[in-house]
């Protein structure tokens, strides 16, 4: 067997009842969608839930697969004490699949578990999932600061192990959309939150992956958003798969954007690599910038690649503006990884 359906889920605490008291009225459409998540998953009969949060354990450089037998938590953070919830874990399931990913050089693995206690974005989905379905074990799974790429090759690994394992996996990525929709919401409002939202789910709706791995980092830290990482686990795990979407609802009255949508396995199509389209596209992109750049910037990247390729100075060269021979100018060189900032240093000029 393999994976066998995916849902993306958002994780309000509001929405249960206890906490909300009355106020989760005001996303009943979320509700009513999880409700409809729930009786397909029991249609499904998975084995194993595999869950991506945002709210477990996160390292910058490394993926956190939750150990153990079984794990449970509570919303007393929310002012709930009483509403617990308890999951077994599906232990070979996580001992393979960190297995798998040292095999693709994905860094994750069961190690440098802080707190055990499940956090509110598994336990929302839950609440729902076991008001129909219970007969399954959990695997719990971190996000990390690791680009979306990496995100992605761990959901490849993921459909590996339920492949390996004869399991009927169903995959829940849970994460809310942009938390700035509204004055009043937890971080105020910016437009590229409510732009994210639309762009999110309309590439949710038309099962565009590709579109999940091409947002841009300083529109997503704008947006402030949680789940995009968790999305793109799930669409690793799809990768080569024909599927249905169905975008079952989106609301955002609280300033954050919750939508739920249902991904339907229809067959198989090798045109949805999605890493391996992205990859050729950033390429292509790369090699058009270069034969773009001018003398300035072209004698930058040339130092900087020879330093780290060979460990030695480039030589100077030869075709060089006579300006850049003869004065002297102060210069500030920024280097990033994947659109995010991760070393720079200058001088100022004489």
């Amino acid at each position: 067997m393999a994976i066998v359906g995916a849902f993306i889920v958002p994780h309000p605490p509001i929405i249960i009842p206890e906490v909300g008291k009355g106020e989760e009225q005001k996303i009943l459409h979320t509700i009513q969608s999880y409700q409809e998540i729930a009786k397909r998953i029991e249609i499904l009969k998975p084995d194993t839930i595999v869950l991506t949060t945002p709210h477990s354990i996160m390292y910058s450089d490394y993926f956190h697969i939750s150990p153990g037998k079984s794990a449970q938590g509570d919303l007393r953070k929310f002012g709930v004490k009483d509403v617990k919830y308890k999951v077994d874990y599906d232990e070979e399931f996580a001992f393979y699949l960190s297995n798998a990913a040292e095999k693709k050089d994905v860094a994750a693995g069961v190690q440098g578990e802080k707190d055990a206690a499940l956090d509110h974005g598994t336990m929302i989905p839950l609440h729902f999932i076991k008001q129909s379905y219970t007969d399954f074990r959990l695997v719990r799974i971190g996000l990390s600061g690791l680009p979306l790429l990496d995100h992605y090759r761990l959901g490849r690994c993921i459909e590996d192990v339920s492949e390996q394992l004869s399991r009927r996996v169903v995959f829940v990525a849970s994460g809310d959309l942009s938390h700035t929709l509204l004055e009043e919401g937890p971080y105020g409002y910016t437009p590229e939150g409510v732009e994210f939202d639309q762009d999110v789910t309309e590439a949710m709706k038309e099962g565009d992956f590709l579109r999940f791995l091409e947002f841009s980092p300083d529109v997503l830290e704008v947006a402030a958003e949680c789940g995009l990482r968790s999305f793109v686990i799930m669409s690793g795990a799809l990768s080569g798969k024909e599927v249905w979407s169905e975008l079952l609802s989106y609301e955002g009255p609280f300033g954050v954007g919750y939508a739920v949508c249902s991904f339907e396995i229809t067959g198989t199509d090798e045109n949805r690599h999605f890493d391996q389209i992205y990859e050729r596209k950033q390429k292509k992109f790369c090699e058009e910038r270069k034969a773009k750049e001018d003398p300035y910037v072209r004698l930058a990247r040339h130092s900087l690649e020879t330093y780290v390729k060979t460990g030695t100075y480039a030589k100077i060269p030869g075709d060089l503006p006579e300006e850049l021979l003869q004065q002297k100018a102060g210069i500030f060189v920024s280097l990033k990884m994947f659109g995010s900032l991760r070393g720079c240093i200058g001088t100022k000029g004489r």
